[in-house]
């Protein structure tokens, strides 16, 4: 992959995985395991270019970041897929690299409409609603009208958007983080509620050991740029 040219940051996200909801979601409707599960996509990884908003986080994130940017997004932890003795880990996703900043979310609706490109789903813009309750996790609140109400009131008070390149992606069996991993690397667990700002070497060690860790007979779902 090409270096990036910016600073690195960690973040975490909830996976349709989570939840069985989520789990029956994968099964009815074909969806990537590791998708987001939230009913605005936050981001969208099934998008061919994702975008960042602040619909999760507020002002704490996304204001903070520019172009050349990177964010490696693990999931939450939890008891994921077939990892020997069903130990709690975290599997690191993606790595999405900021290509364009826009301060308003019509503003970067445009902009994919310019390049043929329906918005990504945390897009607050006409025309594109959340999803229905059956492609999300099915967690109460934050898929009904208020928590949308909390989106839109986001967009408005924060209308930052940062449309990314996924530099690496894998939505189907992303590779584990163990907790001794982030005691090696950090001292500690990071705490991603607002997400830290990592040095370039703890961001190198983590990609490592994800490829060390990923099935080398399995593609499938496996995006990451040459």
């Amino acid at each position: 992959m090409d270096a990036p040219r910016g600073r690195y940051f960690l973040c975490s996200y909830w996976p349709l995985v989570k939840t069985l909801g989520g789990r029956r979601a994968v099964e009815a409707y074909a969806l990537p395991p590791y998708a987001n599960g939230m009913s605005r996509r936050e981001p969208d990884f099934e998008h061919a270019m994702p975008a960042l908003t602040s619909s999760s986080r507020g002002r704490g994130f996304v204001p903070r970041l520019g172009v050349g940017d990177s964010v490696l997004y693990t999931t939450t932890k939890g008891r994921w897929g077939d990892v020997p003795g069903r130990v709690a880990h975290w599997r690191l996703v993606a790595v999405l690299e900021v290509e364009r900043r826009f301060e308003t979310h019509a503003e970067a609706a445009a902009w994919y409409a310019e390049r043929q490109m329906r918005p990504p789903g945390n897009l607050v813009v006409d025309g594109n609603p959340p999803l229905p309750v059956p492609l999300t996790i099915w967690h109460g609140r934050v898929h009904d009208g208020d928590w949308d109400a909390v989106c839109l009131k986001r967009a408005a008070d924060c209308g930052t958007v940062l449309a990314c390149r996924a530099r690496v992606l894998d939505l189907v069996d992303p590779p584990p983080i163990s907790r001794d991993d982030w005691l090696a690397l950090f001292g500690t667990v990071p705490n991603t509620r607002t997400p830290p700002e990592i040095s370039e070497t703890q961001f190198d060690r983590l990609l490592q050991i994800a490829d060390e860790r990923r099935s080398t007979s399995r593609t499938d779902g496996l995006r990451r740029a040459a």
